[in-house]
């Protein structure tokens, strides 16, 4: 019986790594491409606006932040007798409810526990529903967000519709303050626009951003809200699809919010981001892959298969890692797969800046890609051996 030499062995299991790279970047490059095509599939509607819908502002010790959410508010295209804004005071120890009030908004506040996002947003839609005021969808726009006017609107064509939820592109507002902010604008085009905008050109669900995103009325009596994760914006979603719920993709509109101009002060963020979705793909994907197998839904089993893709910064590595090594062991298989995957990658980051038309600025932070892959890794380390937050913690701005 021949054996197999460690070579050949080595060059084999490479040769799997590679192509699961390979796949996921097929995927990313589909998904581009659809996003393409939706940019010609806009909502027209010359209707005027007909829902009823309420703007719930989520506001923990946000007295910084919420003056200029308030102004873009106030400033929706949008009929007043139509709209309602209520800001969530969340165990606030500041004047984020004066000032609220003092902005001629509605004010809940709530003192106590369970702490987070999730538990406010519960207790105040339960609220919402109780209270005699009517109301046929709710618009969730957090406190540190500002509001393109032509949110609402955009929102209210997908749910008039039809649509039981619709999210809008979120973006980052001050990609010109550093390398590091322009390199989130290019992370938040491709993950909150160009995938969105991809998903919902082939009927799949756009997915929740934890901004931005309305929900009719119906939708929230039927599915309530029972999302307590760290990221709840993403457990909603999975909720959602599970109860045969599509989350349509306005990408007409935004929400914008400035990001911090330093990899440090994002730490915590990030940790917080990948340990919830790590969270979520263990619990969730299994789950809606058997029930997208027992239904035959190309939503659910999308939803289950798109949470194993891994991010870019570990697509990157692992595919330069790869062509290394298939040059090292002379492998022309492994090579051009992992440089493959490598050169898809590029595509999809340069044609998707292009289709959200990203300012000069995003390219040229690109020189510094590899120091935030580096930067990347080391955080995922962190969340593996877990070292990331469980709870939310202020990010600095």
């Amino acid at each position: 019986m021949t054996s197999v030499s460690p070579r050949r062995r080595a060059e084999a299991a490479l040769s799997l790594a590679a192509a699961a790279d390979a796949i996921a970047v097929t995927y990313l490059l589909a998904i581009t491409a659809a996003a393409a095509t939706a940019r010609r599939r806009q909502v027209v509607d010359l209707d005027p606006p007909r829902l009823r819908v309420v703007v719930l502002v989520p506001a923990h010790d946000e007295q910084t932040a919420l003056p200029a959410t308030l102004r873009s508010l106030a400033a929706l295209d949008y009929p007043p007798q139509l709209l309602r804004i209520v800001v969530i005071a969340d165990n606030c120890t500041d004047a984020t409810a004066n000032l609220a009030r003092d902005h001629g908004v509605e004010v809940l506040e709530r003192h106590g526990d369970p702490r987070g996002k999730g538990a406010a947003l519960a207790w105040a839609l339960a609220r919402l529903a109780q209270s005699d005021a009517d109301h046929d969808a709710v618009l969730f726009v957090d406190a540190d967000c500002a509001a393109s006017p032509n949110l609402v609107l955009a929102l209210e064509r997908r749910l008039w519709r039809g649509a039981g939820a619709a999210q809008a592109s979120y973006v980052v507002a001050n990609p010109a303050e550093s390398w590091s902010s322009a390199l989130r604008f290019a992370g938040f085009a491709l993950i909150n626009t160009v995938r969105p905008a991809g998903k919902d050109a082939l009927r799949l669900s756009s997915g929740i951003l934890g901004s931005g995103f309305a929900v009719s009325r119906d939708v929230l009596e039927r599915v309530g809200w029972n999302a307590f994760s760290l990221t709840e914006d993403t457990e909603f979603h999975l909720r959602l699809l599970e109860a045969g719920i599509r989350v349509h993709f306005a990408q007409e509109a935004s929400v914008s919010s400035s990001m911090p101009t330093s990899l440090s002060a994002s730490r915590t963020q990030h940790a917080r981001w990948e340990s919830g979705k790590l969270e979520m793909m263990a619990h969730w994907a299994p789950r809606l892959f058997l029930e997208g197998v027992r239904r035959r839904d190309a939503r659910l089993l999308h939803a289950a298969l798109e949470g194993l893709v891994p991010p870019q910064s570990a697509l990157a590595a692992s595919g330069l890692a790869f062509t290394i090594a298939g040059a090292t062991l002379r492998s022309r298989r492994v090579t051009a797969l992992a440089a493959g995957g490598l050169a898809g990658q590029v595509v999809h980051v340069l044609v998707g800046l292009w289709l959200v038309r990203a300012p000069a600025v995003v390219y040229r932070a690109l020189v510094f890609a590899p120091v935030l892959v580096g930067w990347k890794l080391a955080l995922y380390l962190r969340v593996a051996f877990q070292r990331a937050p469980k709870r939310w913690e202020r990010t600095a701005r």
